[in-house]
C-alpha cells in the first residue's frame, strides 16, 4: 500500500527537516516494522533520518479513517527502539518523571505545540467534515497532546520511551532534551542494522 500522496494543506509549512516520503522509505517501513502493526498509508513525512539515510521517525496523519490515530510521531529505527527498550528496563522512565514534575509549565506548552502542529495536518477538506460529524474528535484532537495524552489531566505523565523519543526528534525539540542526549548517546547505529533488515526482507 503506498503511503499518503495528498502533500500538505495549503496553509502548512513542515519544520525545514521533514523530508517527503518516497518509495524506497516505504520498503524501508515495511522491514522496519515488520511484525508489527503497520500501515503505510497513514505515513505524512519523514521527521528524522539516521546517517545512513533510513527514516528514524515518521509524520503520521492525525486521522485513521474516522477516529483520531494515536501518535503523530513513529519510532521505526530499531537501534533506537531497542534503546529505548533498554532503558524502560532499568526504569529510567521514572527519572523523565521527576523531570516533567519539576518542568510542569515547559511540559504542557510542549503537548499544545504538539496538538497545534497535529491539527495543521489535517486537510481542510477533512477538518470541515469532522466538524460536521464528528465534533468530539476535533476536540480530543485539541485536547490531547504526545501520544493521546489528555494534557489538562496528567500533562507530566511521559508514558513511555519511545513516544517520548519519537516526540523529540520529531518535534525537534523537548521538555527533557537534555536528559534525552545524556541518555541515548549516540543516535545512529554503527553497523547500518536497516540495511540488513532490507536485504532480508
Amino acid at each position: 500500500m503506498a503511503p499518503i500522496s495528498k502533500g500538505k494543506p495549503e496553509d502548512f509549512d513542515p519544520p525545514f527537516f521533514w523530508t517527503p516520503v518516497c518509495e524506497s522509505d516505504v520498503e524501508s517501513l515495511s522491514a522496519q516494522c515488520a511484525g508489527r502493526r503497520f500501515d503505510p498509508s497513514i505515513v505524512r513525512f519523514v521527521a528524522k533520518r539516521c546517517a545512513y539515510g533510513f527514516p528514524q521517525v515518521i509524520v503520521c496523519h492525525p486521522l485513521a479513517g474516522a477516529s483520531p490515530f494515536p501518535t503523530l510521531f513513529w519510532l521505526t529505527c530499531p537501534y533506537l527502539d531497542k534503546k529505548c527498550g533498554a532503558l524502560e528496563s532499568e526504569q529510567k522512565i521514572h527519572e523523565l518523571e521527576k523531570i516533567f514534575a519539576a518542568e510542569a509549565l515547559q511540559v504542557l506548552e510542549f503537548h499544545k505545540k504538539y496538538a497545534e502542529l497535529r491539527t495543521k495536518l489535517i486537510y481542510p477538506e477533512e477538518l470541515e467534515k469532522i466538524r460536521a460529524e464528528h465534533p468530539a474528535f476535533l476536540q480530543s484532537l485539541s485536547e490531547t497532546g504526545v501520544g493521546g495524552i489528555n494534557y489538562s489531566v496528567s500533562a507530566t505523565a511521559p508514558k513511555c520511551l519511545h513516544l517520548q523519543t519519537a516526540s523529540w526528534l520529531g518535534m525537534g525539540e523537548h521538555p527533557a532534551i537534555d536528559w534525552l542526549h545524556e541518555e541515548l548517546g549516540e543516535l545512529d547505529c554503527p553497523e547500518n542494522l536497516c540495511a540488513g533488515f532490507c536485504r532480508g526482507k
